[in-house]
């Protein structure tokens, strides 16, 4: 480690000189946010009321249980707060418009592997955030160069967001320490 600082300083200092780089920071920071309730209903499980009962199927045919349900909502309400045109989850059929105006859309799993939580395996969020085409839907079609950033956040002993921004890779831990200690730290950052 040479380096530590939040995420948000990270985020500020990396996405400044790119395009939409204020939108992609705010995305990523909605989504990181979220990751944070994510990773704590996950840690309470049961205590939480997650039960890992099934309910319907996903886009892809996948039996959904519900704590996909909840990972589903918890990433929407927080990409509906930042500059997302559109979203598209693996846990519905079509993208949700946002906001036609904004410069973003967001593909995302919000929880991949989510029968791995019945014998205590990590399991994760994936997202691909890319600049809003001409047609929302044919941007979800766009070849991974495309991407403004992508990343995933694994939820297992740590919660780890690995985020693909500018051409490197970082790593960011989430904070656990009391917030006394470090006020607004959603995620410590580490260059790798």
């Amino acid at each position: 480690m040479d380096e530590r600082a939040t995420l948000r300083s990270h985020l500020d200092r990396s996405t400044s000189q790119t395009p939409h780089g204020v939108a992609v920071g705010e995305a990523i920071a909605a989504i990181a946010a979220a990751a944070v309730d994510l990773a704590a209903l996950i840690a309470d499980g049961p205590l939480a009321g997650i039960t890992g009962r099934s309910g319907g199927t996903n886009a892809d045919g996948d039996q959904q249980k519900d704590i996909d349900v909840a990972a589903d909502e918890m990433m929407r309400r927080a990409l509906r707060g930042a500059p997302v045109a559109a979203i598209l989850s693996e846990e519905v059929t079509l993208p949700e418009i946002i906001n036609s105006e904004a410069p973003l859309c967001v593909a995302i799993d919000p929880l991949d592997g989510s029968a791995n939580l019945e014998n205590n395996i990590s399991v994760g969020t994936i997202f691909s955030i890319r600049p809003k085409g001409n047609d929302i839907l044919s941007t979800f079609f766009e070849p991974g160069t495309a991407q403004c950033a992508a990343g995933f956040v694994v939820y297992g002993p740590q919660t780890t967001l690995v985020l693909a921004l500018n051409a490197r890779v970082d790593i960011s831990s989430l904070n656990t320490a009391p917030p006394a200690l470090m006020m607004n730290t959603l995620f410590l950052y580490i260059r790798m």
